[in-house]
């Protein structure tokens, strides 16, 4: 979110947010909202903790999160709605730009709902304990905010950097902007409705039979069309150049990025279609469902932790030079590049493989002080290998992420980073006719735009003048 109210009026040519003091109270109550919800959990607080001030604190701190959010992302989607220059029409928006109004979009109208959520779930515990009975059911109503198809909409910013860098290391446009927009933009609708998880797999539902299991095999086909079909379209305009283009950290991390979230739509797709032709799912008498086993684990690892740190780290290497003015370092880039994609696809085969495998749970709603029934299982089923395989992904993660701290820290920070010019990689997008770092305030000389690649008809206006 922050990267995009940064960049995102740079690439279409605004002034300014179309809500800035939005976008700054975004930040301050995300911060707040943070350390708040730091201290409810050390405070013995959370979905399941043991002092009551602290579950309501926790869910007062996680509806500050979502407040924070909101602000953001109707901030961003009212920018790239309003803001653009005046001739920049949307089909010639930037893709980074566009990816950013497909999430904040779907944002802006899943998050009430979770709201919602978290002002029943905090009148329930703190008043009545009538619709809960206690704090048990309080995570079970809201997780979906961390699954599938949810983290579809929170990773959709990832494909626009993997296509915004590949085409401009292609020197080309995609020969059709109408279809990209669409594929990516159809990633993000695929994972509107996240919220109808509980009705589909809480307790008497039966994802194998009717209308519940053919909408999530839908889903997960959508978002796998979509993203096969933008990394068709970008992969043709490479084939365009003849040639190889010059690989980078940011390249090939956009690379991994598109790569990684493939894998997790086909993940779920496979997950879902299994249980919905009764091949894994056969009810709660000893046998799990695979969405409720870690293969959805798994997913969330190759999502997360695999396409949004790798589209992070693409985009802090390609956009750096605008945003500092200095150039990250492409070894210590490359080595959180690869640290990165083995940490999470070792953190999503382990859970997948004992999701599949053992039917190990992804976790015990009913009663979270059952401690001996979750062990029994863990005991009984044999997963410990695949669990400690898991967690060495998640200790490889940890290592490349301090990796790209570290080198935030050396290239920015203490200003050994090399300094960049307005554009060190012959972009296209409009960001980078202007300086780097752009100065503070409203720039002065805002291009005016009739195009979202400005920097690739200079060189064919020339051509064409000669």
């Amino acid at each position: 979110m922050g990267l995009a109210i940064y960049m995102v009026p740079l690439q279409i040519g605004a002034a300014n947010l179309a809500f800035p003091r939005a976008a700054a109270a975004s930040f301050w109550t995300w911060i707040v909202s943070a350390l708040v919800l730091i201290g409810a959990y050390l405070g013995n607080g959370g979905p399941y903790g043991g002092w009551a001030n602290g579950v309501d604190l926790h869910l007062l701190a996680l509806s500050g999160l979502v407040i924070a959010l909101l602000l953001g992302a109707v901030s961003v989607a009212s920018t790239v709605m309003t803001m653009r220059s005046p001739g920049l029409y949307m089909d010639e928006t930037p893709p980074f730009a566009w990816s950013c109004l497909v999430s904040a979009s779907m944002l802006a109208v899943s998050l009430p709902v979770l709201l919602g959520q978290i002002a029943i779930l905090y009148i329930d515990h703190r008043y009545g304990r009538v619709f809960l009975g206690g704090n048990y059911g309080i995570w079970e109503r809201i997780d979906w905010i961390h699954r599938t198809p949810q983290m579809f909409i929170y990773v959709v910013p990832a494909l626009g950097v993997a296509a915004e860098i590949v085409l401009a290391a292609a020197k080309r446009r995609v020969f059709e902007p109408l279809a990209m927009y669409f594929t990516i933009g159809l990633v993000g609708l695929f994972g509107f409705g996240a919220w109808t998880n509980f009705a589909v797999t809480g307790e008497g539902a039966d994802i194998i039979d009717g209308f519940e299991g053919v909408v999530l095999v839908a889903l997960y086909a959508g978002a796998c069309l979509g993203t096969v079909g933008l990394l068709g379209l970008v992969g043709l305009a490479v084939i365009q150049n003849r040639k190889l283009p010059k690989i980078t950290t940011a390249l090939v991390a956009a690379l991994g990025a598109g790569g990684l979230l493939l894998i997790g739509a086909l993940t779920g797709l496979v997950g879902a279609a299994a249980d919905w032709l009764e091949i894994a799912g056969r009810g709660n008498d000893g046998n799990m469902q695979m969405r409720m086993t870690t293969w959805v684990t798994g997913q969330q690892s190759v999502l997360v932790y695999g396409a949004g740190l790798l589209g992070l780290l693409a985009a802090l290497h390609w956009w750096a030079p605008k945003i500092w003015g200095r150039q990250l370092n492409e070894l210590i880039g490359l080595l959180s590049f690869l640290g990165i994609a083995l940490g999470a696809l070792l953190a999503f085969v382990g859970p997948a493989l004992s999701g599949l495998l053992t039917e190990q749970p992804d976790f015990v709603y009913a009663d979270p002080n059952a401690t001996s029934m979750y062990a029994g299982w863990i005991d009984d089923s044999g997963a410990e290998g695949f669990t400690s395989l898991g967690l060495v992904g998640l200790v490889v993660l940890l290592a490349s992420v301090s990796l790209m701290i570290l080198n935030l820290t050396v290239s920015v920070a203490l200003k050994k980073g090399v300094v960049a010019e307005n554009d060190p990689w012959s972009a296209l997008s409009p960001e980078w006719l202007l300086s780097s770092p752009p100065p503070l305030g409203e720039p002065e000389d805002l291009p005016v735009l009739t195009s979202g690649t400005p920097l690739l008809e200079v060189p064919e206006e020339e051509e064409v003048g000669v």
